[in-house]
C-alpha cells in the first residue's frame, strides 16, 4: 500500500521535461537541415547555375564575335571593295580585343567547374589562330596577297569552325550543367518536403506523449487531491461533530454542576443574610449580588455552548437571543433584521451549523472590527435561507491569512450544501454571507 502510494505520488516533472527536451531537440535538429538546406540550394543556385549562365552570356559573346569573324575572311576572301588585306587589320584587332575580352571572362566564371585541359585547349586554340592572323598579316604586309588569301582559306577558316565548334559545345555543356543543378535543386527541395512531414509527426507525436502524460499526471494528481478533500472533509465532520459533542458536555456540566452550586450557594447566602448580625448583612448581600451574576454568566455560557433554545424555538428565535446576548457582552448595539413570522423552520441538525457561523462571524467583529454598530439580517425562504452579517470597520486586510475560524465556518456551510462569502465592503468594512437550501422541519421531524 505504502509504495502504491508513492508511485501515485511520484512527480512527473521528469517525464515532462524528457518529453520537451525531446521535442526541442527535434525542433532544433529540423532547423539545422533546413537552415543547411537553404543554404546548399542558395550555393547551387549562386555557384553553377547564376554563374553558368554567365558563362553562357560569354560564349554566346565569343560565338558573336567568331561569326563576325567568319564574315569577315568571307570578305576578304571575295575583295569584292578591292581593298588589300592589310585594310582588314584594324577590324580584325577590334575583333581580337573583344574576344580576349570575351574568353576571359568567361574562363574566370568557369573556374575550378570546367576541366583544366578544355580550357587549356580553349586557349590555345585561340593562341594558333592568331599566330595565323599574324602570319597572314606578314604576308599581306609583302604584298603576297594570293599567298595569304590561301591561308585564309586553308587555315583561318577551318580553325575558325573549329572554334565554333568548340564554343557551342561548351555552350551544351553549360547547359546540361545547369540542368544537373536545376536536378539537384528540385532533389534537395523534395528533401526538405520529405523531412518536413517527418518533423511535423514526430511533433505530432511528442506532443501527443506530452500532453497524454500531462493528462495521465494531471488525472492522478486530481485523483489524490479529491482523496484528500474527502478525507478532510471527513475529518472536519468529525472535528465539529466532536466539537458540537464537547459544547453539549461543557454546557450541561456548567448547567447541572456549575450552576446549581451556585443556585444553592445563593440560596445559603440568603438564609446567612437573615440570620447575620447587622453589620455582616451588607457584606452577604453583595456576596450573593456576586453570586447571582456568575450564574447568569454561566447561564449565558451554557445556552452560547448549546442553545436551547435552537431545539425548543427555532433558529430565528435563537438569533435574535443571540444578537441580544452579544449587545449586552460586548456594547455593539446591533441592526438585526428577522425573517417573516411565517417563513419556515429549518431542521436543527442544519440549524445548529447556520448559528455557529453566525457566532464566529460576530465574535470577529468584537475582536477585530473596532466598531460600536454591526448588521444582521436572516431571510428564510421554502426554498433557501440567507444570512448575513457585515460591519463599517476597516475591512480584511490584503496580507490577512485566513484562520482556523473562518476555515470552520466554510466547513459547516459545506456541509449544509450551502456557500459562503466573505469580502471587503466599499468603501470600508467587512461582510459574510451565508447562503444554503433549506430543510424544513415539521413537529420536530425533518421533511426531506
Amino acid at each position: 500500500m505504502a509504495a502504491s502510494s508513492h508511485s501515485r505520488l511520484a512527480s512527473p516533472t521528469g517525464r515532462l521535461l524528457a518529453g520537451v527536451l525531446f521535442t526541442l531537440v527535434v525542433i532544433g535538429a529540423y532547423a539545422w537541415y533546413t537552415l543547411h538546406s537553404v543554404q546548399r540550394v542558395r550555393q547551387v543556385q549562386t555557384d553553377i547555375i547564376d554563374q553558368n549562365r554567365k558563362a553562357s552570356l560569354q560564349l554566346i559573346r565569343i560565338q558573336s564575335d567568331l561569326n563576325a569573324l567568319a564574315l569577315a575572311m568571307r570578305d576578304m576572301l571575295d575583295n569584292l571593295d578591292g581593298y588589300p588585306l592589310s585594310a582588314w587589320s584594324g577590324q580584325l584587332d577590334r575583333i581580337r580585343d573583344n574576344l580576349d575580352d570575351a574568353i576571359r571572362r568567361e574562363s574566370q566564371l568557369a573556374g575550378a567547374r570546367r576541366d583544366a585541359q578544355q580550357t587549356a585547349y580553349l586557349l590555345s586554340s585561340f593562341s594558333q589562330f592568331w599566330a595565323a592572323v599574324e602570319q597572314m598579316n606578314k604576308l599581306a604586309q609583302r604584298g603576297e596577297e594570293k599567298a595569304a588569301r590561301e591561308l585564309v582559306r586553308q587555315s583561318l577558316l577551318p580553325r575558325q569552325e573549329s572554334l565554333s565548334a568548340l564554343t557551342a559545345r561548351l555552350l551544351v555543356m553549360n547547359n546540361e550543367a545547369e540542368e544537373r543543378a536545376a536536378a539537384e535543386i528540385r532533389e534537395i527541395y523534395n528533401g526538405i518536403e520529405h523531412n518536413a512531414y517527418l518533423f511535423l509527426a514526430l511533433s505530432l507525436v511528442s506532443v501527443l506523449g506530452v500532453g497524454f502524460a500531462t493528462i495521465r499526471s494531471n488525472r492522478v494528481l486530481f485523483d489524490r487531491v479529491s482523496e484528500l478533500s474527502d478525507q478532510r472533509r471527513e475529518l472536519a465532520q468529525e472535528l465539529i461533530a466532536t466539537q458540537e459533542s464537547t459544547f453539549r458536555a461543557v454546557s450541561r456540566d456548567l448547567h447541572d454542576e456549575f450552576g446549581q452550586i451556585l443556585t444553592a450557594l445563593g440560596a445559603m447566602l440568603k438564609r446567612a443574610g437573615r440570620l447575620a448580625p447587622g453589620e455582616f448583612q451588607e457584606q452577604v448581600r453583595e456576596a450573593n449580588e456576586v453570586v447571582q451574576e456568575s450564574l447568569e454568566k454561566i447561564r449565558g455560557l451554557s445556552q452560547s455552548l448549546q442553545p436551547v433554545i435552537l431545539d425548543e424555538q427555532g433558529l430565528a428565535a435563537a438569533v435574535q437571543w443571540y444578537v441580544s446576548v452579544f449587545e449586552r457582552q460586548t456594547g455593539i448595539a446591533v441592526a438585526y433584521q428577522g425573517p417573516a413570522a411565517d417563513a419556515p423552520e429549518m431542521a436543527s441538525a442544519a440549524a445548529i451549523h447556520v448559528f455557529r457561523i453566525l457566532q464566529e462571524a460576530m465574535n470577529n467583529i468584537a475582536r477585530h472590527a473596532r466598531v460600536d454598530q454591526a448588521r444582521v439580517s436572516l431571510a428564510i425562504t421554502p426554498a433557501a435561507l440567507r444570512l448575513e452579517v457585515s460591519d463599517a470597520g476597516g475591512g480584511i486586510p490584503d496580507d490577512y491569512k485566513a484562520g482556523i475560524g473562518l476555515a470552520g465556518m466554510r466547513e459547516r456551510a459545506a456541509l449544509i450544501g450551502g456557500t459562503l462569502e466573505i469580502g471587503n465592503v466599499n468603501p470600508n468594512g467587512t461582510r459574510v454571507v451565508l447562503t444554503a437550501p433549506i430543510r424544513q422541519t415539521s413537529g420536530g421531524q425533518e421533511n426531506g
